[in-house]
């Protein structure tokens, strides 16, 4: 027993336990709702999946590798005795795709400290002399941006995962090439296209560690080059099979999801654009994902120290190539992990949905950068020692999110408290949850809600105002007749506001609003304690809108009649 305990990684273990915490913890928040719309679409596809219909899910926005793994957890829960739901409802479709996000987070953080311990090292005689991993490990467990898809029941966690491990098997490769590395690549790459056929470009890793083993390998003879390269059409092989083994209905369903697919294209290139990408309007590639999601997913610390580490070991690199320097195994392992960044991010940088999901494969790179650069500062202790702790502080605070009560629950008890039963309530359309909820109670976890007081709340189409003239009058009515207005996020009045000639009446009435000309003030701001720190409102928007977004209440204090509201919008 004493040589185990011995042999134990004590550091290792402690921060694996945090990770697990952070990702775990607070799995159910928002419950019995999601304010995630991509969760929802996949909890009420799993929630109809059925054997009779052959388990179709009818939903091909994604692959169903995800949708099966909680289809079958959630039937599983219900076969033990003592479970009274009998039947998969939303509540639970949406905890075991949280599940298998969380536990793919996690597993993606000991993955950090495997690829670190193989490509990152101050001693390449002594790999054993190695304070980088559990460094880096530290970093990707409070990594905010990782924190937060662990939590979402959607794919981003197992995408990244699958990517990481992808990454880690071409190392493996790199190494030594044996069968079993290749067999796992493309069981893991035919998963990962089964969550998401935008998976496709996980497979560089893969062809990119067999330029760079062909280039090492002198193979003796053309017989050992082509079995060699048998084994990368092994690779293809098992990738399709895997493929369709975990998201048979690409093939069954396929002009569905082939329709499906064009659709999910064209709004990403632009071509069909909707109401919910007009934040891309006029936005600019790379420089829009350097502003707006890395600084805030990764926090600022851990992003300018990964970009300082990159840019570091990019100039060692060329420094060794120029003096022509031999490469070491882990110096190729670099190279073919930055190549995958590199790759990975210029096939998304130039879409023009930038959507914060889009980058969440690549988070997991800067806690490894940063913990390189901070290498170069280990004999600086205390500047070390203080870096790492603004490093890993965004993540400590961000993780508060899911441990205390979900803000619209927050916001719907200052509503319960402060707006009197009977109130009219005007407030902005396009949300999956709309507040004020129904109280919370003990019921609550069977899904069950206490019913709403008894407010008049109307809903109203901010994001086709300037699209369709009938709305401006009936928005004119419920000025005039609303006591109070709601903003519950910043989602449409940020992007009209910034859009002022292309949606002028919508950005009017916000402008009109805020400045109190409307007749209404702000009376409750209800902001996140994370928020209030680190002003993510600036991020792009799906960083904060579905688990954290700032809720603004505002109450007619001044009485405006038509005439003057007619007024004050043709002005």
């Amino acid at each position: 027993m004493k040589p185990i305990l011995k042999r134990l990684n004590w550091k290792l273990t402690a921060i694996l336990l945090l990770a697990t915490l952070v990702r775990f913890g607070g799995l159910t928040w928002a419950f019995p709702y999601t304010p995630h719309p991509d969760e929802w679409n996949m909890a009420r596809a799993i929630v109809q999946m059925n054997w009779a219909d052959k388990l179709n899910p009818h939903f091909f926005a994604y692959g169903q590798f995800p949708l099966y793994l909680s289809y079958f957890s959630a039937t599983f829960y219900n076969l033990i005795p003592w479970v009274k739901t009998k039947t998969i409802n939303i509540p639970e479709a949406i905890f075991f795709l949280r599940f298998w996000s969380a536990l793919a987070g996690t597993a993606t953080i000991y993955l950090v400290y495997l690829i670190s311990k193989k490509i990152l090292t101050t001693h390449p005689h002594n790999p054993t002399h190695n304070p980088l991993p559990i460094l880096t490990l530290t970093l990707a467990a409070l990594t905010p941006g990782l924190i937060q898809i662990s939590h979402f029941g959607t794919t981003e966690s197992l995408l990244s995962f699958f990517f990481l491990l992808i990454i880690f098997l071409s190392f493996k490769i790199l190494e030594k090439p044996l069968l079993k590395y290749f067999i796992f690549s493309g069981i893991v790459l035919g998963l990962a296209l089964g969550t998401k056929i935008s998976a496709l470009v996980f497979g560089f890793p893969i062809f990119i560690t067999f330029i760079m083993v062909i280039t090492i390998i002198k193979f003796k003879n053309s017989a050992d080059f082509f079995k060699f390269l048998g084994k990368y059409f092994l690779v293809l092989f098992l990738s399709l099979s895997f493929t369709i083994i975990s998201s048979p209905y690409l093939v069954l369903a396929f002009k569905e999801s082939r329709g499906t697919l064009l659709y999910e294209t064209s709004i990403a290139t632009g071509q069909n654009q909707v109401f919910y990408t007009r934040q891309f309007i006029d936005t600019q590639p790379i420089l829009f994902q350097l502003q707006k999601i890395f600084p805030y997913t990764l926090g600022w610390p851990i992003f300018i120290l990964g970009s300082l580490g990159f840019l570091s070991k990019i100039v060692i690199l060329i420094k060794k190539i120029l003096l022509r320097k031999r490469f070491l195994i882990f110096d190729l392992g670099f190279l073919s992990f930055i190549f995958s960044f590199l790759f990975y991010f210029m096939s998304q940088a130039f879409l023009f949905t930038k959507w914060t999901r889009f980058l969440a494969p690549i988070f997991v790179f800067f806690p490894i950068l940063a913990g390189l650069f901070l290498s170069y500062l280990r004999n600086l202790r205390y500047l070390n020692n203080l870096l790492v702790t603004l490093a890993i502080l965004p993540g400590i605070i961000f993780s508060s999110i899911y441990f205390f009560p979900d803000i619209r629950f927050t916001a719907s008890g200052w509503i319960y408290q402060n707006i009197p039963t009977e109130s009219k309530i005007l407030y902005d359309t396009g949300n999956v949850v709309d507040i004020p909820l129904p109280r919370r109670s003990p019921s609550i976890r069977q899904g069950k809600v206490e019913p709403l007081p008894n407010y008049s709340l109307t809903s109203f189409d901010f994001y086709h105002l300037d699209e369709n003239s009938e709305l401006v009058p009936k928005l004119i009515d419920y000025l005039e007749n609303s006591d109070y207005i709601i903003v519950p996020s910043r989602r449409i009045f940020s992007n009209h506001l910034r859009l002022l000639e292309k949606y002028p009446l919508t950005a009017k009435y916000y402008e009109l609003l805020f400045s109190g000309k409307l007749g209404f003030s702000q009376v409750a701001k209800i902001e996140p304690f994370y928020s209030k720190i680190f002003k993510d409102e600036q991020a792009e928007e799906t960083f904060s809108v579905f688990d954290h977004p700032t809720i603004r209440i505002y109450k007619k204090t001044v009485n405006l009649n038509r005439s003057q509201y007619e007024t004050l919008f043709k002005n």
